[in-house]
């Protein structure tokens, strides 16, 4: 079916603005057209007439398919990609990794070899930058030696620019919650505080204390105000609210509870000792997207029935 090598490009639809740049890497590499596959990109997918399912499985049976996982949490959420990943395992196929900003190689999992090396394009230091530079010259070297290409110049020009691309489209789609707009309520029992909370500066972290033992109220809250920020677009890309947290042994679960513009919609997560990195998909808690266009607050609630109070802790909040 295939003579020539080509590059499938195994990747999430949800990322497609980060897959696009990567492709248009691969041009300025010297990659055809006619040698890549991404199904996304209408001039790279299944041709007109043809049976999806038969030419992707094609595709992946053909010795001349070279896979390039793209992987992100998006990925893991997709069962297509999923199918794509098992069928290059059964095939015992050699492929590229790359991952996508936010996602780690501890998050590596299924068939995936969480001991191949790989290429994470997102970088947090200057160390970080220059091995990502490294690692994408030699895929180009290797990309070269593959299809026989001629290694064009401004190559440097251009792998600098799909880097500043790629890092722009995270921050782009990220949302930092700003702590030091807090306070701490007892929900229906203003005479008595049993709610006091402090935003610590040099850590950048809240640090609450519950006291029911204080107050009658039923439910003591935690409100970190988001001034009516517009996530819509967050929800619609299945972001997900993000934030470091650590309680006393005296508090096993808690409310999450985000405010929007007309109605609060909320999720009960099981809390830690130590301090625990959340994940909750804005979808986890429901509502509609264009719901989402007006982010009021965000509430931890504690509910006497459930908890003895104590304290909680938080850092590092927002919505990726």
């Amino acid at each position: 079916m295939f003579n020539n090598p080509l590059l499938f490009i195994s990747h999430a639809e949800k990322d497609i603005m980060m897959v696009e740049k990567f492709v248009d890497l691969l041009y300025a590499m010297g990659v055809s057209e006619k040698s890549m596959f991404c199904s996304s990109i209408s001039e790279l997918g299944v041709p007109i007439k043809e049976d999806i399912y038969g030419y992707l499985r094609g595709l992946l049976d053909s010795e001349q398919v070279i896979p390039i996982f793209m992987l992100s949490n998006n990925y893991y959420s997709s069962a297509a990609c999923l199918n794509e990943m098992g069928a290059v395992w059964m095939k015992q196929k050699d492929y590229f990794t790359f991952l996508l900003p936010d996602f780690g190689f501890s998050e590596i999992k299924g068939a995936i070899n969480a001991g191949k090396r790989g290429i994470s394009l997102w970088y947090e230091s200057e160390r970080e930058l220059q091995n990502l530079k490294k690692d994408l010259d030699q895929f180009r070297e290797e990309i070269s030696r593959l299809f026989g290409v001629e290694k064009y110049g401004h190559w440097e020009r251009k792998r600098d620019e799909f880097i500043t691309q790629i890092q722009k489209l995270r921050k782009d789609t990220e949302v930092v919650i700003d702590l030091k707009d807090c306070g701490g309520y007892c929900v229906g029992e203003y005479e008595h505080d049993g709610c006091n909370i402090m935003y610590d500066k040099t850590m950048n972290k809240i640090i609450s204390k519950i006291e029911f033992a204080e107050t009658e109220a039923k439910i003591c809250s935690v409100v970190i105000f988001a001034g009516g920020v517009d996530v819509a677009s967050q929800y619609k890309g299945d972001k997900c609210l993000v934030f470091d947290m650590k309680t006393t042994n005296t508090i096993s679960t808690l409310d999450v509870e985000c405010k929007l513009k007309d109605r609060d919609v909320r999720t009960t997560i099981v809390t830690s000792l130590n301090w625990e990195n959340y994940r909750i998909p804005l979808s986890e808690f429901g509502g509609r997207e264009c719901e989402w266009r007006c982010l009021r607050e965000i509430k931890f609630l504690l509910r006497r029935k459930a908890s003895l109070g104590g304290s909680v802790e938080i850092k590092n909040m927002r919505i990726k």
